[in-house]
């Protein structure tokens, strides 16, 4: 199954056939940089978000983004408060470019909630503490 087979599973429903995943034979992986922030690459993506039964909020951003670098402590405060309840995940789109090509992301920061295999949600640019506490709020309690 390639690349953009998993994401259009993803985009597009199916939670759970999603499987296996053959990302240019990469090794998934997930770096712990606090508690419960993840730094991962294209397969750690989908070995820690597609294969979750717990939602997700990924962080799309690049090392040289002045506001991804704004937006990294509140993610860095709020993510131990939501541990084994949400998981935070941050992918450098510099390193994984095909991600940043198949969600069509076309500015950074771009937050996105992700619920049983579906993006409930995508939040471009800079974001504050309060909106991003409102969405999880909002994940936590709605049915999608």
């Amino acid at each position: 199954m390639t690349f953009g087979h998993i994401i259009d599973k993803l985009l597009y429903r199916k939670p759970k056939e999603i499987g296996m995943i053959d990302v240019k034979d990469e090794v998934p992986e997930a770096t712990l940089i606090s508690n419960n922030l993840y730094k991962v690459n294209a397969a750690g993506f989908f070995e820690k978000v597609v294969n979750s039964d717990i939602p997700s909020i990924v962080d799309f951003y690049a090392e040289w983004c002045a506001p991804c670098n704004h937006m990294a402590p509140i993610l860095k405060r709020i993510a131990p408060e939501y541990d084994g309840v949400i998981k935070f995940l941050k992918i450098d789109l510099d390193e994984s470019p095909e991600v940043a090509s198949h969600f069509k992301i076309n500015a950074i920061p771009t937050l996105m909630l992700i619920k049983d295999g579906m993006i409930i949600r995508t939040m471009v640019g800079y974001t504050d503490e309060k909106k991003i506490r409102r969405s999880i709020d909002k994940i936590l309690i709605e049915e999608y």
